[in-house]
C-alpha cells in the first residue's frame, strides 16, 4: 500500500511538472534541463568534496597538532625533571644543611663550592644560590672567588613571590618565567642589567631531623636547555612553536617567519594563562590561524602551536578553484550545446508549423520541403502524404457528393417500404389472445391448446424483447421453465427440469438467453433417441465471487471425437459445426467479461452432458 502511495504521488507530482514544462518553449527547457543535470550536480560535488577534504584537514592538523604540543611539553616536563632531581639533591644533602645552618666562614665557603659543583657539571644552569632568612649563599669556585648570579636587594626577594610561593609549597619545587627579569638577579654585584632569557626554580629546604626552615635553592636556568633539546619535536612542515610565560612568548622552539608568530594580544595571552589546555581557532594579528596550547605541569609555562590556516587549507582551496573553472568552463559548453540542440529542433518545427498554417490558406498545396535524418524529417514527410491523401480525398468528395445524395434518396424510400412492411410485435400478441380467448369459448373453459397458446406467448415475448440485456437469475429461469412447458407439449414422455440454487438467484444476474439455448441444445442433441426418463437439471454455486452454473442431461451424451472439436472451437472462439447455440452464448460471455469465462463442456458417452457457465458474481 505504501509503495502504491508513492507512486501515485510520483505520478501526479509528474504530471503537474509536465504540466508546467509544457507551458514554456522548448529552448527554456532543454537549458534548465542541462542546467539541473549538469551544472547543479558539479557545484554540488565541489563543494561537497571541498567541505569534506577540508574538514579532514582540519581534523587531522587538530589531532596531529594537539600530539605535537604534547610530546614537546612531555619533553619539557623531562628537562624540567632533571633540574627539580638537583634541589632535590641538595635538599638531602645534610651536610649540605647544616652549613646552611651554620654562621661560619667556613661553613659558608663549603656551601658555595658545594653549589658550584653542580651547576658546573650542567652547562646550561646560569646561577645556583641559597637564601635564608638572614642571609643569601652564591656559587664559590675553586679559587674562592664568587661565580654565578646574585641577589642584590634579599628584603625585596624575600617578599617576593619566589621566596614566598617556594614557602607555601613545603619544600616542592616551583618554576617562574623570568626571561624579562632585570632588577632582581644579576650576574654581579657591579653589573648595571639584570639576568635574562631564564626560567627559575625556587625550592624551600628543610633540616631533615628538626623541620626547621632553612632557605629557599634559587635555580636559574638558561632558555636555551629547551630549544637545544626541543627542535626535533617541532613540526617543520607549517606553524611555529613556542614557550610562553604570563607576559608571552619566552622562545621559539621551531622558527619560521613565513608562518604567524605568536601575538602579544592581552587577550590571546590571557587566554593561554587562564586555562591550561586549549585550542584557538579565531584571527590574530589579522590572519586566521590555528593554535593548541597546554601548560607545562606545576608551572606558569605552556607549550603553543599556531598554524596558518589559509596557507595549510591552500591545496583546498586550489582544488576548489579548480572545479569552480571546470563547472565555469562546464556551464559555457552546456549553453553552447543548449543552443545547438534547442535550434536543431525549434527551426525544422517552426518550418513545418508554417507549412501547416498556410496549408488551407495555399488552397491545400504544400510548400514545405523536409531535411536531415532525424524524427521531425519523419513527421515532415508524413505530413507531405498527409497532405497529397486529403487533397485526393477533397477531390473524391466533390464527386461523390451526388452519388451520396442520390443513396441518401434511395435509402429514405427504403426505410419507408420496410415500416411499411413492418409488423407490430404487439399486433401478433393480441392476435394470439383473440385465438386463445376463442379456443376458451368454444371449448368451455381452459384446454391443452390455450395453455399452449398461452406458453407460446410467454416465450415470444421473453424471446423478442430486447430492451433488457442483463436480467435476474430469476427470471432467466423462468425462460428456462416456460420453453420446457412448450416442448412437453409436443413431447409424449415429458423432461422434467430440476433448478437447485446455493444462493438467491433474485439477488445476481446474468445476460438474458444464457440458459435457455443450452437447455434447447440439449432437447434436439441429447434426447433424440427415446429411452429412459429424460431430465435436465441446473445447479448454481458460488466459488470465490465466480458463479459456477451447469446445466446437466441424462441424454446419450458427445462422442470423444466429437467433444474434443466442441472443447477446441470454445478455446480458439471458432464457430463449431452445428453448435452455433453454444458458440453464441460462449462468444457474449467472453466479450463481456472477459477470456477467463464461458462455457466449459463436458460428456460420457451413455451417461449425459454437462455444460459448465462460468461467469462473475454480479449482485444488485
Amino acid at each position: 500500500m505504501l509503495i502504491r502511495a508513492i507512486r501515485n504521488r510520483f505520478i501526479s507530482f509528474s504530471h503537474v511538472i509536465i504540466k508546467g514544462l509544457r507551458t514554456t518553449r522548448i529552448f527554456q527547457r532543454l537549458v534548465v534541463a542541462f542546467f539541473v543535470l549538469i551544472i547543479l550536480p558539479s557545484l554540488f560535488i565541489t563543494f561537497f568534496t571541498y567541505n569534506k577534504y577540508v574538514n579532514e584537514i582540519e581534523t587531522n592538523m587538530e589531532k596531529f597538532i594537539s600530539l605535537l604540543v604534547q610530546n614537546v611539553n612531555v619533553q619539557i616536563t623531562d628537562k624540567l625533571n632533571s633540574f627539580e632531581r638537583t634541589g632535590v639533591q641538595l635538599y638531602s644533602d645534610s651536610t649540605f644543611i647544616d652549613g646552611l645552618q651554620s654562621k661560619s666562614d667556613e661553613s659558608r665557603l663549603m656551601v658555595g663550592r658545594k653549589l658550584n659543583s653542580v651547576a658546573v657539571n650542567n652547562g646550561y644552569i646560569a646561577s645556583l644560590q641559597v637564601v635564608t632568612p638572614t642571609d643569601q649563599y652564591t656559587m664559590i669556585d675553586s679559587y674562592g672567588e664568587r661565580n654565578g648570579g646574585y641577589i642584590r636587594d634579599l628584603k625585596r626577594f624575600r617578599e617576593s613571590e619566589y621566596y614566598t610561593e617556594a614557602m607555601e609549597q613545603h619544600g616542592y619545587p616551583v618554576w617562574f618565567d623570568t626571561s624579562r627579569v632585570t632588577d632582581l638577579f644579576y650576574k654581579s654585584e657591579s653589573t648595571k642589567y639584570g639576568m635574562t632569557d631564564l626560567i627559575t626554580m625556587t625550592q624551600a629546604v628543610y633540616d631533615m631531623e628538626t623541620h626547621d626552615f632553612a632557605g629557599v635553592i634559587i635555580l636559574n636556568i638558561k632558555i636555551g636547555v629547551l630549544t637545544d633539546s626541543l627542535k626535533s619535536y617541532a613540526f617543520y612542515g607549517s606553524g611555529n612553536t613556542f614557550l610562553t610565560g604570563p607576559n608571552g612568548a619566552i622562545m621559539g622552539i621551531n622558527l619560521n617567519i613565513s608562518e604567524p608568530n605568536f601575538s602579544t594580544a592581552r587577550d590571546i595571552v590571557s587566554l593561554i594563562a587562564s586555562n591550561r589546555e586549549g585550542i584557538y581557532n579565531g584571527k590574530m594579528d589579522g590572519i586566521r590561524v590555528f593554535m593548541v596550547y597546554k601548560q607545562v605541569p606545576y608551572t606558569d609555562l605552556s607549550v603553543v602551536h599556531i598554524v596558518d590556516k589559509d596557507k595549510l587549507l591552500q591545496p583546498a582551496y586550489n582544488i576548489r578553484n579548480l572545479c569552480l573553472s571546470i563547472v565555469a568552463v562546464l556551464i559555457m559548453l552546456s549553453i553552447i550545446v543548449a543552443y545547438w540542440t534547442t535550434i536543431s529542433i525549434s527551426q525544422p518545427l517552426n518550418k513545418l508549423m508554417r507549412a501547416m498554417s498556410a496549408f488551407p490558406r495555399n488552397e491545400f498545396h504544400v510548400s514545405y520541403t523536409p531535411s536531415g535524418q532525424d524524427e521531425i524529417t519523419l513527421l515532415g514527410d508524413q505530413f507531405i502524404q498527409m497532405a497529397d491523401h486529403t487533397k485526393t480525398l477533397i477531390d473524391q468528395i466533390y464527386v461523390t457528393e451526388i452519388k451520396q445524395k442520390t443513396l441518401e434518396l434511395n435509402h429514405a424510400n427504403a426505410e419507408l417500404n420496410v415500416l411499411q412492411m413492418q409488423i407490430n410485435p404487439h399486433f401478433l400478441y393480441n392476435t394470439l389472445d383473440i385465438i386463445r380467448w376463442e379456443a376458451m369459448y368454444e371449448a368451455g373453459g381452459e384446454s391443452k391448446v390455450t395453455r399452449m397458446i398461452d406458453d407460446f406467448c410467454k416465450l415470444m415475448r421473453m424471446t423478442i424483447n430486447k430492451d433488457e440485456e442483463i436480467i435476474t437469475i430469476e427470471k432467466e429461469l423462468a425462460h428456462a421453465l416456460t420453453y420446457i412447458d412448450v416442448i412437453n407439449f409436443r413431447h409424449r414422455a415429458p423432461i422434467s427440469l430440476t433448478i437447485d440454487f446455493d444462493f438467491s438467484t433474485k439477488n445476481f444476474f446474468i445476460p438474458r438467453l444464457t440458459i435457455q439455448p443450452l437447455i434447447e441444445n440439449a432437447v434436439i442433441h441429447a434426447f433424440h433417441v427415446v429411452g429412459t426418463e429424460a431430465r435436465i437439471n441446473i445447479t448454481g454455486t458460488m466459488e470465490h465471487s465466480i458463479m459456477m452454473i451447469r446445466v446437466t442431461d441424462n441424454g446419450a451424451g458427445i462422442q470423444p471425437d466429437r467433444l474434443t472439436e466442441l472443447t477446441d472451437s470454445l478455446l480458439s472462439d471458432n464457430s463449431p459445426q452445428g453448435s452455433i447455440a453454444l458458440y453464441n452464448v460462449n462468444q457474449r460471455l467472453k466479450l463481456r467479461y472477459g477470456k477467463s469465462f464461458g462455457l466449459v463442456i463436458t460428456s460420457e458417452l451413455g451417461v449425459g452432458t454437462t455444460v459448465l457457465i462460468k461467469l462473475p458474481g454480479i449482485e444488485k
